[in-house]
């Protein structure tokens, strides 16, 4: 999200087979050299379904939308509020908005 700028929202509704790796973009979002390695460890060995998925597999009476399911591993996509939690204990209480928001922060400013 730093290096691309994209709303939380947007990288999170990514799918894998959504991501052109090489060229570093995936629909209206790019990315920088740190995320392109990192993604590329993510999606190994996946060709479709959520890029970001969930620690555990969703409990079967609470079975998601089959387009939140990735197809390999039966784990859901991370929802919102999850990668939000994930962040704040990684980064020392900094939100997904913050994140986002010090991109733009530490852009070049055009004349």
């Amino acid at each position: 999200m730093h290096e691309s700028g994209a709303p939380a929202g947007a990288v999170l509704a990514l799918n894998v087979e959504d991501l052109d790796l090489p060229a570093r973009r995936a629909a209206t979002i790019a990315w920088g050299d740190g995320a392109a390695t990192l993604l590329g460890e993510l999606v190994a060995g996946r060709a479709s379904g959520p890029l970001f998925l969930a620690g555990r597999r969703p409990a079967p009476a609470r079975r998601p939308a089959p387009a939140d399911l990735c197809p390999q591993t039966g784990r859901r996509r991370l929802s919102y509020e999850r990668a939000e939690y994930l962040f704040k204990q990684a980064s020392g209480g900094y939100t997904l908005h913050q994140l986002a928001a010090s991109r733009h922060r530490s852009a070049p400013v055009a004349d």
